[in-house]
C-alpha cells in the first residue's frame, strides 16, 4: 500500500494499514503521571524552596484530596459520588508519582567524590518515590523536599521560638512564610542538608539523567561521553517511570539551565529535546524561574538571558508552562506560591484533555479514535479562537501553537480509555517509526 494514497480512500482499513498509509500512530491515553521536580539546591533558593513546601497542597488539591488517600468504592452512594467527581474533575483521576532530584548534575562538587542522593539524576528521600495512595502525600514530599533536597545555610535560618510539634507528633506547618529551625528540628530528627549544590545548575541534564536511570530502554544517547553517568546506572532508579504514563518535569530554580551538552551561550534546548523525545513516553515540561519578557532583564537577578530562554523554549516546544518566580509589574516581587502551584495542577490536568504530537501533521489527514471509534472533528460553537474566547462542541481540535489535538465536551476520554491518534507529518513520512 503506498504512502502517497489519498486519506479518502482508507474508510475500510484497521488501524495497522492506517498506520502504514498515514504515518505515525500516537501513544495510547493513559492516566498515569510520572512528576519529577528537578529543585535547585544552590544557597539562594532557600526563599523559594520554603515557598514549594509550605504551598505544596495547593498542587495536590489540583490533583486529589491533600492526604492523597484512595478513592473510597465500598458502597454504592461512593460509586455515585465517585462518578460525579470523575466526571467534573479531571485531577480527581489523575494516577500519580512524584519524585525528587536536583540541578546538580555535576556530583564531584558534593558532599563526598562519588554520586550522593540527588546528584546525576538519583532522586532523594526513602522512599523516594511518593505515590497517590500513600497515608500522607503532603507530608512524604514535603519531608524528601525540605529534609533531603534543600540546601539550608546555618547563618540564614530563621527561628520561630514558640514553634511545637503536634500532640500526635506530627510536624505543623510554620506561621510564616520561611522555614525556622524548629520546624527543620521537628521534621528532619536525622538532620538535614548543610552541603550547598553544584554551582552551574543543569535542570535539563538532570532530567535526562533520571530518566536514563529509570527508563527499562534507555537511548544510546543517554551515555554520551560527557554525561555524569553511564550504562551501568541503567535501571539504577526503580519504580518511577510506568509504561505509556504521561512524564512531566517541574524544574524550580532562580537561575537559567546550564546544561552540559549544549553551548555555553546557546538558549537552543533542541539536542535535549530530541533526546527526551526518544523516550516512548510523552515528556513536558514546566519551570518556575527567573522572569524574562521582551528583552527585558530587570528581574533576572543574575540571571543568564540565554539559560533563561533554554527554559522558555523547553516548555513551549512541549506544550509546557514557564511559570514567573517575580512579578516585573509590581516591582519584581515574588509571584504568589499558591497561584504557582495552581497553574501546575492545571498544566497537568489539561494532559488528560491535550495530546501534543510527536511531528508536525497535514492537519487535512488527522484521524481520532477512542476505544476504536473515531471521534467528529469539533465545531466553533462561539467567540473566536484569536481572542481566546473559542467554545467548542463535542469533538476535537488542533491546536498548531502546540501541535496538540484537544478533546471537548463529551468527547473528552473517560478514564483509561483507548486513544489513538493518526496522521501522516508533514512530508508525507513518519519521522520515526514505533515499530
Amino acid at each position: 500500500m503506498s504512502l502517497l494514497l489519498p486519506l479518502t480512500l482508507l474508510t475500510g482499513c484497521n488501524s495497522y494499514e492506517l498506520f502504514r498509509v498515514t504515518g505515525f500512530e500516537q501513544a495510547t491515553f493513559n492516566n498515569n503521571a510520572d512528576i519529577l521536580f528537578v529543585i535547585d539546591s544552590s544557597g539562594s533558593m532557600k526563599e523559594e524552596s520554603s515557598a514549594l513546601a509550605l504551598n505544596f497542597e495547593t498542587f495536590l488539591g489540583q490533583l486529589t484530596s491533600a492526604e492523597g488517600s484512595e478513592v473510597p468504592r465500598e458502597t454504592l452512594g461512593d460509586a455515585v459520588d465517585n462518578y460525579v467527581r470523575e466526571s467534573t474533575e479531571n485531577g480527581s483521576i489523575i494516577d500519580y508519582q512524584l519524585a525528587i532530584t536536583t540541578t546538580s548534575a555535576n556530583y564531584a562538587t558534593g558532599p563526598t567524590a562519588g554520586v550522593d542522593d540527588g546528584e546525576a539524576g538519583t532522586l532523594t528521600g526513602s522512599p523516594s518515590v511518593v505515590k497517590r495512595g500513600d497515608a500522607d502525600v503532603a507530608t512524604s514530599f514535603r519531608t524528601n523536599l525540605v529534609c533531603n533536597t534543600v540546601y539550608w545555610k546555618e547563618s540564614d535560618l530563621s527561628t520561630e521560638p514558640g514553634y511545637a510539634a503536634a500532640e500526635d507528633g506530627s510536624c505543623p506547618l510554620p506561621e510564616g512564610d520561611e522555614i525556622p529551625r524548629e520546624f527543620l528540628e521537628c521534621l528532619c530528627p536525622s538532620g538535614w542538608v548543610t552541603d550547598e549544590g553544584a554551582g552551574t545548575e543543569e535542570g535539563l541534564e538532570a532530567a535526562l539523567d533520571t530518566l536514563c536511570r529509570a527508563s527499562p530502554n534507555p537511548p544510546d544517547g543517554c551515555w554520551a561521553e560527557d554525561a555524569p553517568i553511564s550504562d551501568g546506572d541503567a535501571g539504577s532508579v526503580a519504580d518511577f517511570i510506568r509504561p505509556e504514563a504521561n512524564t512531566l518535569v517541574v524544574i524550580v530554580t532562580d537561575e537559567g539551565d546550564g546544561s552540559r551538552r549544549v553551548p555555553t551561550a546557546d538558549s537552543d534546548p533542541t539536542l535535549y529535546l530530541d533526546l527526551f523525545a526518544e523516550f516512548p513516553n510523552p515528556v513536558r515540561f514546566a519551570v518556575i524561574g527567573p522572569a524574562y519578557h521582551d528583552n527585558d532583564g530587570s528581574c533576572l537577578n543574575g540571571a543568564q538571558t540565554w539559560g533563561v530562554e533554554r527554559y522558555q523554549l523547553a516548555t513551549s516546544a512541549t506544550a509546557g508552562r514557564y511559570i514567573d518566580l517575580s512579578d516585573q509589574e509590581n516591582g519584581c516581587a515574588p509571584t504568589d506560591w499558591g497561584d504557582n502551584l495552581t497553574k501546575l495542577g492545571e498544566l497537568l490536568n489539561n494532559q488528560l484533555t491535550s495530546f501534543v504530537l510527536q511531528g508536525v501533521p497535514d492537519v487535512s489527514t488527522i484521524r481520532v479514535f477512542t476505544d476504536s471509534v473515531e471521534v467528529d472533528e469539533s465545531a466553533l460553537v462561539s467567540g473566536t479562537v484569536e481572542a481566546g474566547t473559542a467554545v467548542w462542541g463535542d469533538g476535537w481540535t488542533y491546536d498548531a501553537s502546540e501541535n496538540a489535538v484537544s478533546f471537548h465536551g463529551t468527547a473528552i476520554p473517560d478514564y483509561n480509555s483507548d486513544v489513538r491518534i493518526y496522521y501522516r507529518p508533514l512530508g508525507g513520512v513518519p519521522r520515526q517509526l514505533p515499530i
